[in-house]
């Protein structure tokens, strides 16, 4: 761990606090490892992932296009939770868990609280932008939006949206329908 730390400078270490995690984050602290930080898993690892679905199916998880590593993580994770390994899916959602609950990176947070004011916003009833619909791609019939709706994807395979919940989407392939065609769809329905 500590030459991967020499190795990679991360600006965090994020280490579960239980078990011997608990030992090695004192250690680490002790030889003045200062990016070390504690993870307090709330479930099981099948529940942690779980969780952290959405984010990931949606496309705000990003993966390199090469890695050395890459084939073994995604056997991994597309294999969890009956394959013979799954440290690496449980590091992977603890790190969006902690991520998304506002104790990740500070550099982070404020898209994450735009999101949340957002997500207020339109539970009380007040839509901020205009509303834009995206076709979804084939196989998805749900989608959680940033914005903490969770929207179903209707018959001809659109989802309507805000603006600002769809450009994560369109960054991650998903395509606009022109709002001629779907005003006219909506008329004939």
């Amino acid at each position: 761990m500590r030459e991967q730390y020499e190795r990679l400078r991360p600006s965090v270490v994020l280490i579960e606090d239980k078990a011997s995690g608990t030992q090695l984050i004192q250690e680490l602290i002790a030889d003045g490892l200062q990016a070390v930080a504690r993870y307090q898993p709330q479930s099981d690892k099948v529940m942690r992932m779980h969780a952290q679905t959405a984010m990931i199916e949606n496309g705000f998880v990003y993966l390199p296009n090469t890695a050395p590593w890459l084939a073994a993580y995604l056997h991994e994770l597309t294999s969890f939770p009956n394959g013979r390994h799954d440290d690496q899916v449980d590091s992977t959602a603890q790190m969006l868990d902690w991520f998304k609950d506002g104790d990740g990176p500070t550099t982070h947070r404020g898209i994450f609280e735009y999101y949340r004011q957002l997500a207020e916003e339109i539970r009380r009833g007040q839509m901020p932008g205009p509303m834009v619909r995206l076709r979804a791609p084939r196989g998805v019939s749900h989608v959680q939006l940033f914005s903490g709706l969770h929207r179903a994807v209707a018959n001809d395979g659109t989802v309507e949206m805000t603006e600002s919940d769809a450009a994560p989407l369109l960054n991650a392939g998903w395509v606009k329908v022109d709002p001629g065609d779907w005003l006219a769809q909506d008329a004939v329905v």
